[in-house]
């Protein structure tokens, strides 16, 4: 099945694409593509993206043409920044993958001006058979807790813990704790479903450097329903049915599970002022949730392009639609951030910060971050990662 969270990003593309800003003069984009060995020329590669609003058919459709042995297609460019992506056989479950048959994040290309060439190599597409095997890379110390049962859904998830350096050197130390959502992505290429956020080794960095300061993270991976387990209100699901969403019950198992045992395993400082949580796509939406209604135990968390375009069976924004209801603003500080190609436009997270300033969260407690180059991928939300932590462990 292809990653839920591009298809989140190409879902919302398609339908809010044509925003981009034109005021450059034409230029072109020539992309020549090897393909995965195996390929046949029966099989169909279009090149798609924010220059032709990622269409696959029409007049706006860019097949690519075999010459002199070469795949390429050229583009006509009038943005600043193009975004762009592979799609074979028009099917939106055959994208660029690399040798382990993970998928990858959108090309981009920053304009100079004139006839630009680009080269890309596909080694695989997504839902191919892996060539080899992601290697372990985990870095530092972290200890893995093996089928951690968690009674809220009658199951059980492996957590990974990142331990500080100084943990082993300081025995009356605590720490910050920072849980984050789609565990599987957070450490480690050889459970990750596209890229890694790295997040170990740039702990490790930028700690030793000190600009970061020292904390534990959790990692929580997401389990086969994360499209309900994700989702805190009903929601109208890919198909337009309706759907329950389970999003308390992921929110408890960390709250009344997880978070106690971590509190009585390891040197934590349990306040809710040094608790945090964060999560990508959905998980964003999550982080936000946690913080209108868990800022109880969560004191930050951390929304990466969290998913803004979830409606209930109404036609309603989700999230929109609970800030608006919500009554009481708690006290958490809440980071969140998007790239401007996801939506075509910043419009609907300027009305997130519209909605939460509305509701009486404080100025100084909100860290909106717009970025020009962003991409809804684990490469970005890891770019963005430290700024965010930063900013969220201030004064902790």
């Amino acid at each position: 099945m292809m990653n839920t969270k591009i298809t989140l990003a190409i879902a919302t593309l398609l339908a809010l694409s044509g925003c981009a800003v034109k005021n450059l003069a034409a230029d072109t984009l020539t992309i020549k593509v090897i393909p995965p060995a195996n390929y046949t020329a029966s099989e169909p590669i279009h090149v798609v993206g924010s220059f032709n609003e990622w269409a696959l058919d029409g007049e706006k459709a860019y097949e690519l043409k075999t010459e002199n042995g070469t795949l390429s297609a050229t583009i006509p460019v009038t943005e600043k920044n193009v975004f762009f992506t592979l799609v074979k056989n028009k099917n939106w479950q055959w994208m660029p993958a690399n040798e382990m048959a993970k998928s990858q994040c959108i090309y981009l290309h920053q304009n100079t001006g004139g006839a630009a060439k680009i080269n890309v190599h596909i080694p695989l597409w997504t839902g191919d058979k892996p060539l080899t095997k992601a290697a372990p890379s985990l870095s530092g110390n972290i200890v893995q807790h093996k089928d951690f049962t968690l009674p809220q859904f009658a199951r059980s998830s492996d957590i990974h813990v990142y331990l500080p350096k100084s943990y082993q050197l300081n025995a009356k130390k605590t720490y910050p704790v920072l849980y984050m959502l789609d565990g599987q992505n957070i450490f480690d290429a050889h459970s990750a479903h596209s890229d890694e956020w790295r997040i170990d080794e740039q702990l490790e960095e930028l700690t030793t450097k000190g600009t970061l300061a020292e904390i534990i993270v959790v990692a929580v991976p997401n389990s086969a329903q994360r499209w309900a387990e994700y989702n805190p209100w009903d929601f109208k699901d890919r198909d337009g049915k309706a759907s329950k969403g389970q999003g308390e019950l992921t929110i408890r198992a960390i709250k009344d599970t997880l978070k106690p045992f971590i509190d009585s395993n390891y040197r934590t400082d349990p306040q809710p002022a040094a608790t945090g949580l964060a999560g990508s796509s959905l998980g964003g939406l999550m982080a936000i949730y946690a913080a209108l209604e868990h800022s109880d135990t969560f004191g930050f968390t951390a929304a990466f392009s969290p998913a803004l375009a979830i409606e209930d069976m109404d036609g309603k924004n989700v999230l929109f639609e609970a800030i608006k209801k919500h009554k009481n603003s708690g006290n958490s500080k809440v980071y969140f951030d998007i790239g401007q190609m996801e939506y075509g436009n910043y419009d609907q997270i300027e009305q997130l910060n519209s909605l939460l300033l509305k509701q009486g969260f404080k100025p100084e407690n909100l860290k909106l971050v717009k970025d020009d180059l962003g991409r809804h991928c684990e490469v970005d939300w890891s770019r963005r990662f430290p700024a965010a932590l930063e900013w969220l462990l201030a004064g902790i």
